[in-house]
């Protein structure tokens, strides 16, 4: 990262954008991260500035193709804890956005863990897994037009996180690789991934490890982490019911 960039002003734009509601079109030149490094150092002033902590993790990008196709995945997020929702609450997009909804699996650490010291015991660290949302609607107009870094920059997008269901058995439950859809008002919308599209939570899983033990993070109890999309991510602005479904577990919102 270079050391002369600032992250702070962009990360006080941002966060200002999120309080308000308001879009941005971009970031200005100068605020802009020139690499992931920056990007990171970004989002981590984020954090700072919305000033809530933080509920947990996101994982994005940690299938096998996601990962083969871009460099620099698996990228990571945080959790905001005003974002954590039980399953049938009402979500409320900003105006004129689409929300894009993505099915995965979330975790739950029973206790507080320190990768940096510890190897990955699922079996012995995490105490329940669910079917969740996540909800992407990133603070710019459009995220995608103002690439990756800067989308990541802004936590990558998260908007909103929904625990639905939890799975039997946890981490040992055969729905962890159980195909997953979303449904609008009963009709089907979301397609499931497969195979090397799909992502894997316990590899996944793996991966946030390892960049938690090089970056010294200590990962609380009752943090949640959520693993990576199931489905197709589907964009929709259309106000309706929405039910993820993994095997017979459910998330509503």
């Amino acid at each position: 990262m270079t050391e002369s960039f600032d992250p702070h002003p962009a990360a006080k734009r941002l966060a200002a954008a999120w309080k308000s509601g308001a879009r941005l079109p971009e970031l200005p030149v100068g605020e802009r991260p020139a690499d992931y490094d920056q990007a990171y150092a970004v989002q981590a002033a984020l954090r700072d500035e919305i000033g809530e902590g933080i509920a947990g993790w996101k994982i994005g990008g940690a299938s096998v193709n996601g990962m083969r196709n871009n460099p620099a995945a698996p990228t990571f997020g945080f959790l905001w804890p005003s974002r954590i929702l039980t399953s049938g609450s009402t979500l409320v997009a900003p105006a004129e956005n689409t929300l894009t909804i993505e099915i995965e699996i979330a975790v739950r650490f029973a206790r507080t863990v320190y990768p940096s010291r510890e190897s990955f015991d699922p079996a012995d660290m995490i105490d329940a897994a669910y079917v969740a949302a996540e909800i992407v609607c990133s603070r710019f107009v459009d995220g995608k037009s103002v690439g990756p870094l800067s989308f990541l920059a802004d936590d990558a997008g998260f908007h909103a996180f929904v625990q639905g269901e939890s799975l039997r058995g946890a981490t040992q439950s055969s729905l962890l690789h159980a195909p997953a859809s979303l449904y609008r008002d009963g009709k089907p919308v979301g397609e499931p991934l497969y195979g090397d599209d799909c992502t894997d939570p316990l590899a996944a899983l793996e991966l946030f490890w390892a960049r938690a033990a090089e970056q010294g993070t200590e990962v609380e109890g009752g943090a949640i982490i959520t693993t990576g999309t199931l489905i197709r991510p589907f964009e929709s602005a259309a106000p309706g019911e929405y039910e993820g479904r993994l095997g017979d577990r459910r998330v509503a919102f």
